[in-house]
């Protein structure tokens, strides 16, 4: 999966304005022998032109690194993106050093510098910083890569934990309680068989939410089957007011989605909408371009209703924390349609993965 995701540039302003003044007071120090014996402004002009060559060496090693890390901006492609930032960096500070090399002894900024030593330990100065550079770089990357997976590991639970709540609430409010025990009244003296029915079906969709209380996904098949028990107890509340087509073709059976995605959109839709004889609503979920597709036509309640606004919502985020493609949501003045992305095969079981090819910040 090559999605690009939204990351943080990590901020290094500090870091070059403090480090090269400070490496730019050590090299001449380490590398030429040079002190502040004779005073600091006799030191001075060796550290004005160390902060010259290092802030060059710093500044074009830092712009190949994020140019590289743009052409290259997944985990995936990190040896590509490691082979041309060794070569262009190497041959940026080959070149630099010498041409600064030649500048000065052209200018005579260092009269000994034709010295072989000398030319040597310059030339040293500048791997030191490129040795010093990009291995600072590559772990704040790589270390800010890690805080955000972490996060984000931490945010899918928790968008996890808020879904089931929300669906909880949903199925367990007095008045999802109160009209399901009014129908079943209702049917029990008159159709009795049809009453059974009716229990079995609630049944089924309460062990469904408990089942997959601890799935990050499940197999499409596995949703249907509940989404068909809860349509069911719909069906028998509303009658012909309200006509849901489910149209799955086999071949998707065992694709993923999210628990309870379907069900949520489903009551949504009979939520926010008029439902009656003259006015039915009609709802279909079926499959376009290897999406889920759950639409229906609009007409929306005056009133307003008891609802928390978070349903959607918290759809988009949990499919956006598995690192999948957006669910795309398409509002027209007569119908509203939700589109929600498959996610493979793989075992529902397990745990979310954070893709392979994440991008670089």
């Amino acid at each position: 999966m090559n999605q690009v995701y939204p990351s943080k540039r990590f901020d290094d302003r500090l870091a070059r304005f403090i480090g090269i003044p400070v490496l730019a007071f050590m090299i001449p120090v380490v590398f030429f022998h040079a002190s502040l014996d004779n005073g600091f402004m006799a030191f001075l002009p060796k550290w004005i032109m160390a902060v010259v060559h290092i802030g060059i060496y710093w500044e074009g090693a830092r712009f190949i690194y994020f140019q590289t890390r743009k052409r290259f901006p997944y985990v995936s492609q990190t040896s590509r993106r490691i082979f041309w930032l060794l070569f262009l960096s190497i041959s940026f500070i080959v070149s630099a050093s010498l041409l600064l090399h030649i500048t000065e002894d052209a200018l005579r900024i260092f009269p000994e510098s034709s010295a072989g030593v000398f030319t040597f330990r310059k030339h040293a100065v500048s791997v030191t910083i490129l040795v010093l550079c990009l291995p600072y770089y590559e772990s704040s990357y790589y270390f800010g890569q890690l805080q955000e997976a972490l996060l984000e590991a931490e945010q899918l639970k928790k968008e996890q934990v808020q879904s089931q709540l929300e669906m909880l609430k949903s199925q367990v409010n007095p008045h999802f309680l109160f009209n399901s025990l009014n129908t079943l009244a209702s049917l029990i003296p008159e159709e009795p068989d049809l009453a059974v029915d009716f229990v079995r079906k609630l049944s089924k969709v309460y062990r469904y939410i408990l089942e997959i209380r601890d799935f990050h996904t499940v197999p499409l098949q596995k949703e249907l089957s509940a989404l068909k028990a809860y349509h069911f107890l719909l069906q028998i509340r509303f009658g012909e007011s309200l006509n849901v087509k489910i149209d799955i073709p086999d071949q998707y059976l065992n694709e993923h989605i999210l628990p309870l995605s379907l069900q949520m959109l489903i009551e949504n839709a009979v939520k926010h909408n008029i439902l009656s004889v003259h006015k039915p609503l009609w709802i279909e979920v079926f499959i376009s371009n290897d999406r889920v597709i759950v639409r229906n036509n609009l007409q929306r309640k005056n009133q307003q209703t008891d609802s928390t606004g978070l349903g959607l919502l918290n759809i988009q985020n949990r499919y956006q924390l598995l690192g999948s493609q957006p669910v795309d949501v398409i509002v027209t003045t007569q119908s509203f349609s939700v589109s929600l992305p498959l996610l493979g095969q793989y075992s529902h079981s397990q745990p979310p993965v954070i893709p392979k090819d994440i991008p670089q910040p």
